[in-house]
């Protein structure tokens, strides 16, 4: 009788503990899935207010680099170019004269300034600049400061509140144990949302954060909240959890119908369905020879045409895309559907080039030589037309595979280019090794080409680098006929640019050649009228 009841005891208990297994998964699921949907928020709210922040210092930046020219002291036109700098950028409150140590001599407000203290700067990846936190005596308020020329007897300042780095608090986004804080790299707080809150330390017992840093600037974004909010927020999943034990048939049924809706809100699932479905559209970039106006060719850049019509921009996207390894299928299907949309206006004119991007991943193997004969070998586009672009932003991962691929590629009548050249990870070693027809010069030294003294230097080497190993050069981001009359002193034949004609839909690109077909060269006319 003893051993009967010790039997039914282990079945009750047995039982009991089977039954209890659904519940611990489904509890221990929903709490996973809790953590994970609000750390993607999180993700989203950092990533979000880091932006924000480095637009509006980098908008500080080009503010200072267009005044260093023109500024040349405290006399009355400085000051008033000062003053009319200061008024037109958003981010910047005071525009200042310093001496060698950062101390003010001047301000657009005049001879005096407010007194304060600027704590330890650090510096910038450009090197020009320096950022440090300035704490004032009379008053609480906190701001940065952005220091251009820290070496020169008169160096520039700009203060800009702390208040205008972090986005604008609205009602219920940072209270009830939610935080947001802009640090710099020396863990001095800039600033915090809520206003004069000093954050929270990132416990993970106690709290959920994400710390994201910028790879720009010396500052970081600390975003967190208190776990114990979680259960407020998401008490009704968890009560489904909880209820799992008696309703275990709909319970799997409404996990997995939650599960398919967030997925379905997912950028990366979006994105991917973008490319099943053909979102991804080719536009494209056109290439004119300056020397002589005539068209050359074009650059496919990808672009996010939704069905509603509007148009995803390529900031939300590639960077998602390059992350999540999509960047690959991808390239395959703009290439597809280059082929079809530009195919027949390629067809007769041989001269004309079209150019895709490749990334690193890429030269992996050598199947991108049989993918490239899949899509072109019976295409309208020949072999000879294409040329493909080696982008420099993440290194290739072995450079003499990769430099037998591109040999291989050239003997298809393939041309292959550096793209960003200088920018990236490859640096002279690319050059140097993989054997390339073509170098484009990055729109970033294309810019500097009348603000900034070792840009020009760095132009005239790599045009001096291009001549000596019998390479082609193609100017990016030419927006400006300054520009296009110094690469012409200096013997660049090729460029890109909105100063031409912006990436350009299919259609509008097929146009531009007929036009351009029917028509003087756009040399002739810039020439005339001049």
């Amino acid at each position: 009788m003893r051993k009967s009841k010790a039997w039914w005891a282990a079945v009750v208990l047995g039982g009991v503990g089977i039954a209890c297994v659904p519940s611990v998964l489904v509890e221990y699921s929903m709490n996973a899935y809790v953590e994970r949907s609000a750390r993607s928020k999180l993700e989203s709210v950092a990533h979000s207010a880091l932006g924000l922040a480095e637009l509006r210092l980098e908008t500080a930046m080009t503010a200072l680099v267009d005044l260093s020219a023109r500024v040349e002291g405290c006399d009355p036109k400085s000051l008033e170019l000062m003053r009319k700098a200061a008024t037109i950028s958003i981010p910047i409150k005071e525009i200042s004269v310093l001496d060698e140590g950062g101390r003010t001599i001047c301000t657009n407000f005049g001879d005096g300034a407010e007194p304060r203290a600027v704590l330890r700067e650090l510096p910038l990846a450009d090197c020009r600049f320096d950022l440090g936190l300035i704490r004032f005596r009379d008053r609480d308020d906190r701001a940065v400061r952005l220091r251009l020329d820290r070496k020169q007897a008169k160096a520039l300042g700009a203060t800009i509140p702390a208040d205008f780095l972090v986005p604008e608090a609205l009602d219920g986004d940072f209270q009830d144990g939610r935080s947001l804080r802009l640090v710099l790299d020396n863990a001095e707080i800039v600033a915090a949302r809520p206003v004069g809150d000093e954050g929270l330390s990132i416990d993970q017992t106690r709290t959920l954060g994400v710390h994201l840093k910028s790879e720009r600037f010396p500052i970081a974004v600390i975003v967190e909240r208190t776990r114990s909010t979680l259960a407020v927020e998401y008490r009704e999943v968890l009560s489904a959890g909880r209820l799992s034990s008696a309703l275990i048939t709909l319970l799997t049924f409404a996990f997995f119908a939650l599960y398919f809706r967030r997925n379905r809100s997912d950028p990366l699932v979006q994105f991917r369905e973008a490319i099943d479905h053909g979102e991804i559209v080719p536009f494209f970039q056109p290439t004119i020879d300056i020397k002589t106006g005539k068209l050359i060719g074009a650059e496919v850049l990808a672009r996010w045409r939704r069905p509603d019509g509007t148009m995803v921009s390529p900031a939300n996207f590639i960077p998602l895309a390059e992350r999540s390894g999509l960047i690959y299928p991808m390239t395959h299907a703009l290439m597809k559907r280059a082929c079809v949309e530009v195919g027949a206006i390629h067809a007769n004119r041989p001269h004309l080039n079209v150019a895709f991007n490749l990334y690193a991943g890429h030269f992996a193997n050598d199947s991108i030589i049989g993918q490239i004969q899949s899509i072109f070998g019976k295409s309208q586009i020949a072999l000879s037309q294409i040329v493909l672009e080696v982008t420099e932003r993440e290194p290739l991962p072995d450079l003499d595979l990769a430099r037998d691929i591109i040999n291989r590629l050239q003997k298809l009548g393939i041309k292959v280019a550096i793209d960003d050249v200088g920018t990236g990870h490859g640096g002279l070693s690319y050059l140097m090794k993989l054997g390339v027809d073509t170098i484009k010069i990055d729109k970033m030294f294309i810019d500097a080409i009348n603000t900034e003294r070792y840009s020009q230097t760095i132009i005239e080497t790599l045009l001096e680098l291009a001549r000596t190993m019998n390479m082609e050069v193609i100017a990016e981001g030419v927006e400006s006929f300054d520009q296009v009359e110094y690469l012409q002193r200096k013997g660049v034949h090729q460029a890109q640019g909105y100063v031409f004609a912006p990436p350009l839909p299919a259609s509008s690109y097929i146009a531009l050649v007929e036009a351009m077909d029917a028509q003087k060269p756009v040399a002739e006319e810039v020439a005339s009228a001049a």
